[in-house]
């Protein structure tokens, strides 16, 4: 009976809300410039305050543990509608980059074959190719500078939000890792620093009003702040290496006062936050180094080395959405691995406490263990073109307000797809998401590109 109330909320949600919010908004920019800042900001609010799911498997430890429905897709409808009412000659529905997805989508679910479950399989094919409606969603909203402007305030109210809850939970709470409304510190972090690079290639640009750069590079403060508090080594190196790839951009479009300025006060701030943080980075490379002498392996190595075992069984995966159950008991055969890494050290083995081992924290191999040789071909695949898209679009709009942006996005995306190799925070809703949202700005300034037009100034 819980399933069918959900599905009397969303089936109309989707079928009737969404549309006619798009017929109301259609040519009320303002509207729908609210509209897309929402399903921005949505992203910030714990999952359940936007999300249902129909037959959720509650202690299952995968990308998803039901068929998952969203309110931003809602919004995206909406969106989409607004956008085909403007009858704008030429509109189209699809781009190149949406069908890039898809075909990446369809290359995953051939593991479906294999799959231990096909179930919890189709729950991740739902879950996945239905935010193919953000991308498109990102594409079809972007229309000119104030869109853009738009988006950069949401980004750094989003980002100051986080650093409010986070500041919370340390200071009133007491936690030690503070996680805002993730529910794991590093998806947190790295959602941050991803929205960080774009606001502070904004706030470094001298023609953004000074109230609205102090915006921006507050913003970003806010952002190393919730990396700090979330206690990530990782994602606190890639926090500072972007800053220095943005600011490096900013330098060859040519010297000004806010980039003197703000390159001076980061520096000494770096070396603030660097008296307290090498402590706790050199401790760690301590434990690291005891660690090596005494030839223990690292979880990370056993759960890449169960991925690996994976591979080798089915060159297409044991099922898109399945690790979570193919490693584990009953399942003896990826099981096993963990369990004589655990015997290795000293643990009795009890079977009965296996029966929800953890996933890799490797996206990459995730995906190879999982989907096999042809979803990770179409993730390459993917993931370069939106590096081609973002960097072709960069060079057309170098020194206007979208390339200034366009020089972060380039950057927070380089940043995560490097950190994916140890993170696997692109199946996770929120900042799955986010991206597919910002891919979808992306790719409207690729398409301006490729039209010889620049991002108008707006009304």
């Amino acid at each position: 009976m819980h399933d069918l109330i959900k599905a009397a909320i969303i089936l109309p949600a989707y079928a009737v809300a969404g549309p006619m919010l798009g017929a109301a908004i259609a040519g009320k920019r303002a509207m729908e410039r609210l509209v897309f800042c929402t399903m921005l900001f949505l992203t910030a609010l714990f999952p359940t305050k936007f999300t249902l799911m129909l037959g959720s498997i509650e202690t299952y430890r995968g990308h998803t543990k039901g068929f998952e429905f969203s309110l931003i897709e809602v919004l995206a409808i909406a969106i989409l509608v607004a956008a085909s009412k403007r009858r704008e000659p030429g509109w189209r529905l699809m781009m190149p980059l949406a069908w890039v997805y898809l075909a990446w989508c369809g290359l995953m679910s051939l593991s479906l074959f294999a799959a231990y479950s096909p179930l919890l399989g189709w729950m991740a094919v739902v879950k996945f190719t239905q935010v193919v409606l953000l991308l498109l969603a990102g594409f079809h909203f972007l229309r000119d500078e104030r869109d853009l402007t738009g988006i950069v305030r949401t980004f750094a109210w989003m980002v100051i939000f986080m650093a409010l809850i986070c500041l919370k939970m340390r200071l009133i709470d007491g936690r030690f890792r503070t996680v805002g409304t993730f529910e794991h510190q590093n998806p947190m972090a790295m959602w941050c620093y991803f929205l960080a690079m774009p606001l502070l290639a904004m706030g470094l640009r001298p023609q953004t009003p000074r109230g609205e750069a102090w915006l921006c590079l507050g913003a970003v403060v806010a952002a190393g702040l919730c990396v700090l508090l979330s206690v990530s080594r990782a994602a606190l190196g890639a926090f500072a290496v972007g800053c220095v790839l943005v600011l490096a951009l900013a330098f060859l479009r040519g010297a000004s006062k806010r980039l003197v300025t703000v390159t001076v006060l980061g520096a000494l701030g770096a070396v603030l936050v660097s008296a307290f943080a090498l402590h706790s980075f050199f401790a760690r490379m301590k434990e690291e180094k005891v660690r090596g002498e005494v030839g223990e392996a690292d979880l990370r190595e056993v759960m890449i080395a169960q991925a690996r075992a994976m591979l080798h069984d089915s060159a297409v995966g044991i099922g898109w959405n399945n690790y979570g159950i193919a490693n584990s008991r009953p399942v003896e055969r990826y099981s096993v691995i963990m369990e004589e890494w655990d015997g290795s050290r000293g643990f009795r083995i009890y079977e009965e406490n296996y029966g929800a081992n953890p996933l890799t924290e490797s996206y990459y191999w995730l995906m190879l263990g999982e989907t096999g040789y042809p979803g990770f071909l179409g993730c390459i695949v993917f993931l370069g073109a939106t590096l081609v898209f973002a960097l072709r679009a960069l060079r057309w709009h170098w020194r206007t307000a979208a390339g200034w942006f366009l020089g972060g996005v380039c950057v927070a995306l380089a940043l995560h797809y490097a950190h994916s190799t140890v993170e696997r925070v692109l199946v996770q809703t929120k900042n799955l998401s986010l991206w597919m949202m910002t891919l979808g700005l992306v790719a409207r300034l690729e398409y301006l590109r490729k039209q010889g037009r620049r991002l108008p100034a707006g009304r």
